[in-house]
């Protein structure tokens, strides 16, 4: 699995449709789901407003995204009003999620990579059809990979692990960190495998992810341990997988990742 797949699969980023058609007025985000929201601008000319003040007047199709949720009001400026597609966005709590800026707006005219699946969007969006809702929440998720990648490829983001992906030598650490999350990794070999000094590596490592080296390997490896859990690996197996030398040392470190014992986050999670 590369880099930031494995990064995706500790994030699990979800997208849920709540609202597609012509926005005649205005929409506030009160009014909405809590959490994340993506909206996908199609036609007609919108004021987009924070809690009190004007922030842009959008004028051509635009993609909005507040990863983490922010209020916010939509005002159609025409009569005809706005074709919009509405999403709320759920991530877990992970290195890529905190690695998201506040704000993502992107003009879609900046996203012909994407053209293909937002134009299939759009097309199923705006119409009754057979599946529609499966195909359009399948489509979003998809949409939201592929802006994720799109941040990354284009270095949008200025710090955090997404950040880290365009420095090669993070991008080499971190990937070593993910390939082998049983390794008994310390900052003087993650430095030589990147052709650095132990210091100038932690350094610049946590200046760009914004922790220490070792506290991203941690967090690495028992976000990896919750997702076997979950497919039914048992405590013994899963301890050694992640690089823990038995399920004592493992619940400890659990435990002070996330504040709960192992089997009693299985037991909320499976609930």
């Amino acid at each position: 699995m590369d880099t930031l797949s494995a990064l995706i699969a500790h994030a699990e980023p979800k997208a849920n449709l709540f609202f597609s058609g012509n926005l005649c007025g205005s929409s506030d985000s009160s009014n909405h789901p809590t959490g994340g929201v993506l909206h996908l601008v199609r036609s007609g000319e919108l004021a987009l407003y924070n809690q009190t003040n004007l922030v842009q007047i959008i004028k051509e199709p635009t993609l909005i995204i507040y990863p983490k949720g922010k209020a916010h009001r939509m005002q159609s400026k025409t009569l005809a009003g706005c074709d919009v597609v509405c999403a709320s966005l759920t991530f877990k709590d992970s290195p890529l999620y905190r690695a998201l800026p506040d704000t993502i707006m992107l003009p879609l005219s900046q996203l012909t990579n994407l053209s293909h699946v937002i134009t299939m969007l759009f097309s199923e969006a705006f119409k009754p059809r057979f599946a529609q809702s499966a195909v359009i929440s399948n489509l979003l998720d998809l949409l939201l990979l592929l802006v994720i990648r799109h941040l990354v490829e284009n270095k949008i983001c200025g710090a955090g692990v997404l950040a880290a992906l365009s420095e090669s030598k993070l991008a080499k650490a971190i990937e070593v960190i993910h390939q082998q999350p049983d390794h008994p990794w310390t900052v003087e070999e993650l430095a030589k495998q990147v052709g650095m000094s132990r210091a100038r590596f932690a350094a610049l490592f946590h200046r760009i992810i914004g922790q220490p080296p070792l506290s991203y390997v941690t967090e690495s490896r028992l976000l990896l341990a919750q997702k076997l859990l979950l497919m039914g690996n048992p405590i013994k197996s899963v301890c050694l997988e992640v690089g823990y030398s038995g399920s004592v040392a493992f619940s400890r470190a659990f435990q002070r990742q996330f504040d709960i014992t192992p089997k009693n986050w299985l037991k909320q999670a499976q609930t």
